[in-house]
């Protein structure tokens, strides 16, 4: 029943303090779930071989009834955002957030465009809290960077060195109003690991910074798999994606032997370094860097629930 459905949507965001609008709660709606538990597998992954996708859509206006009919009953409504009832605090909470979001709006306003600029980088598109309006005093800026996958390690040292030389890369613990760059992915990959609920809601919010097009042909990509979860999410493919002329130039100049051994020799010295294990992952085509990720927890409070 969309009933149902509503109500697990807004668990599953409320397991991370988070109230929704209107168009929220319609684009994250989701799959039944006991469909949702008969998709994924003991390690809440998607399981692979899936052929037939249940499109269970619903209309932003059946949405809007069903979450009308249930007003008072489990879902509290204040100033357009909604909650389950008991939890109204969520909405006063996401609205006071917003002013410690200004700054780092101003941040990326300011700095990201830049990053169009940079060799090998295809596009760039916010994550995490700031994408959905949850902003916390110390929360940093979340980052999926789309990177030209013959050059992808070359691409990482130049947004690494561009962030890091503005003083705003996060490391360490220096972390409130930085850069979180943790994730790469070549362009026109179709993602193979970590196919998952969150992994799903944070690619669906997902807000284009740096050749939206791009972006979203990423997003078109993965859409197949994430609709399993979201059944209203759409994603279209663009097929012209402009190029700034100074970064044509640039990757020109690194497009060669010399650009390649640069390359390798990145590779080699930060596969030296990195632990590759659960969270972490370091292929040809995707670089993701969550040591410290708490989603296996969220799921197992999530799909506890009868």
């Amino acid at each position: 029943m969309l009933k149902d459905r509503i109500i697990a949507t807004f668990r599953f965001f409320d397991l991370q303090d988070t109230s929704l609008t209107l168009l929220e709660v319609h684009k994250f709606l989701l799959s039944d779930h006991f469909d949702l538990a008969s998709f994924i597998d003991e390690s809440f992954e998607l399981k692979p071989g899936l052929t037939s996708l249940p499109l269970e859509t619903a209309s932003v206006a059946e949405v809007l009834q069903c979450l009308e009919e249930e007003r008072r009953n489990k879902v509290a409504s204040k100033y357009g955002y909604y909650a389950l009832c008991g939890r109204e605090e969520l909405i006063d909470k996401r609205l006071h957030g917003y002013r410690f979001g200004v700054r780092r709006e101003r941040l990326i306003r300011r700095f990201v465009p830049f990053m169009g600029y940079l060799p090998f980088v295809a596009g760039a598109g916010l994550v995490g809290s700031q994408a959905l309006g949850l902003q916390k005093p110390g929360s940093d800026i979340d980052m999926l960077v789309l990177v030209n996958p013959r050059f992808m390690w070359l691409a990482r040292f130049f947004v690494t060195l561009y962030f890091q030389v503005l003083g705003l890369r996060r490391h360490g613990t220096r972390v409130a109003n930085r850069f979180c760059l943790n994730h790469y992915v070549a362009l026109g990959k179709c993602l193979q690991f970590d196919k998952n609920l969150y992994t799903a809601s944070e690619y669906a919010k997902m807000r284009p910074l740096v050749s939206p097009l791009q972006v979203n042909n990423f997003k078109a990509l993965n859409s197949t798999w994430m609709e399993y979860f979201f059944p209203n999410f759409v994603a279209e493919f663009n097929r012209f994606v402009g190029v700034s002329r100074i970064k044509l130039v640039l990757e020109k100049m690194l497009d060669n032997k010399f650009g390649w051994f640069i390359e390798t020799q990145l590779k080699a010295f930060q596969y030296r370094r990195l632990n590759v294990g659960e969270f972490i992952v370091a292929t040809d085509d995707e670089l993701s860097f969550h040591p410290d990720n708490r989603k296996r927890e969220l799921f197992q409070r999530f799909f506890e629930f009868k």
